[in-house]
């Protein structure tokens, strides 16, 4: 057996990982946390004093790691094979989606102290510069941090205009995300759709660019942290992915993959505002569906974990992806629609069938479809013009037009 790894939620021990003699991931809830809390680490795990052995666990941590090109140059850098979940977790796991964190059961978290060092504008852009190279600036002494998904991104520390880098266990606060490689616009183009979805009535959270001299990057809030007793402190939450206990290589459908009945079936029967985060959910697909996200699949979406009970959080990740399609990128539908993955394909009937799919009646759903879509071009246009002028470029063309030709044709078809 190797050695365990501490799981906290905050400053707070809520259970040991290790691996048995086959190199299986087993977790058990700390006994103290059973007794004081009802908070479990995932909706997947239910809170119980018996471990869970042979990998019943292993699909939670793995989706806490960054995947596929990222995580392969994470593990070079570290000297970790690519398929080491747990030696990945090991190095990097100090500040993770939500509040959880991993540290060896070794005394090392209290020869860490928190601490933050502001970066000058000049240092950031070098920080960018190398995240191709260093993700999530793995190996740098003092900084264990992970990030799950596909795209580079740098959790940072952001406090009136300055970026800190964050040491030991000293929380992160904001998301720097700049471009995709060989995708043009996607920092204009994830900026503008998030800014789109709060004038729609999405609950997303603040966002804004950065640039300095020719570096451009898009630089997010994270909803998984508060502001208490005037000390940032981690928020407990899970994607969609961990609470239905899937593992994040089969996050789209056609692979395994959650389909939106399973989404908002999860959401009626855990959520403490069910009615409203049902509701919530139907806005998020509608919006996706106009902006042409296609890639809206279970890891872009998570539940908060509050001792009040699970509730949907803020949404997040909101980008066009069909204004790609020239770049040969997929844009069948991560989850699908009434049965149908090909966006252009969709007509009222699918809405009606995913109406039914979701326990929604299909009147709703269509006028909520017709109210977006009246609404949606428009904003589209003024958010431009008031907001993203100085950030023109071909990528915000082709999403304007995109938004208008998504409007008409779904308000041509559902009537």
């Amino acid at each position: 057996m190797t050695d365990a790894l501490l799981v906290r939620i905050d400053e707070d021990v809520v259970g040991r990982l290790w691996l048995d003699a086959y190199k299986r991931f087993c977790f058990q809830y700390d006994n103290g946390w059973l007794e004081r809390s009802q908070i479990p680490l995932s909706l997947s795990l239910p809170l119980r004093p018996a471990p869970y052995l042979d990998d019943e666990s292993h699909t939670f941590f793995a989706n806490l790691l960054p995947e596929e090109k990222i995580r392969a140059v994470i593990a070079r850098n570290l000297g970790v094979s690519p398929n080491n979940d747990y030696g990945l977790l090991e190095r990097i796991g100090g500040d993770c989606a939500g509040a959880v964190s991993l540290y060896p059961d070794s005394g090392e978290l209290q020869r860490e102290p928190a601490s933050y060092r502001q970066l000058s504008p000049d240092e950031l852009n070098s920080v960018i510069s190398e995240l191709p190279q260093r993700p999530l600036l793995a190996g740098e002494k003092g900084i264990r941090l992970s990030l799950a998904g596909a795209q580079k991104k740098l959790p940072i520390y952001y406090v009136e205009e300055s970026f800190h880098l964050g040491y030991g266990t000293a929380p992160s606060n904001y998301i720097i995300k700049p471009a995709i490689e060989n995708l043009d616009g996607t920092v204009e183009n994830e900026a503008f759709c998030m800014t789109l979805a709060q004038l729609l009535g999405l609950d997303v959270p603040p966002s804004f660019i950065h640039q300095h001299q020719d570096t451009r990057v898009f630089v997010v809030k994270r909803f998984d942290r508060a502001v208490i007793n005037e000390r940032t402190r981690r928020l407990h939450q899970e994607d969609f992915c961990q609470a239905l206990h899937i593992h994040p290589q089969y996050k789209y459908e056609i692979e395994g993959g959650p389909t939106l009945a399973a989404c908002f079936e999860l959401l009626r029967r855990t959520s403490i505002n069910s009615g409203k985060d049902v509701l919530s959910l139907l806005n998020w697909v509608i919006f996706n569906y106009l902006i042409g996200n296609s890639d809206a699949h279970g890891k872009n979406i998570s539940l908060l974990l509050l001792s009040e009970g699970p509730k949907l959080a803020p949404f997040y990740d909101l980008l066009s992806t069909r204004i790609y399609s020239h770049y040969g990128l997929a844009e069948g539908l991560a989850m699908k629609i009434g049965g149908e993955n090909d966006p252009g394909a969709i007509q009222k009937k699918h809405w009606e069938q995913f109406a039914d799919e979701v326990g929604i009646k299909p009147r709703l759903v269509l006028t909520r479809i017709a109210d977006f879509a009246t609404r949606i071009h428009a904003v589209s246009l003024q958010l431009f013009k008031e907001s993203f002028a100085p950030y023109k470029c071909d990528a915000l063309y082709r999403l304007l037009q995109l938004i208008g030709e998504q409007s008409e044709k779904a308000l041509r078809r559902i009537s």
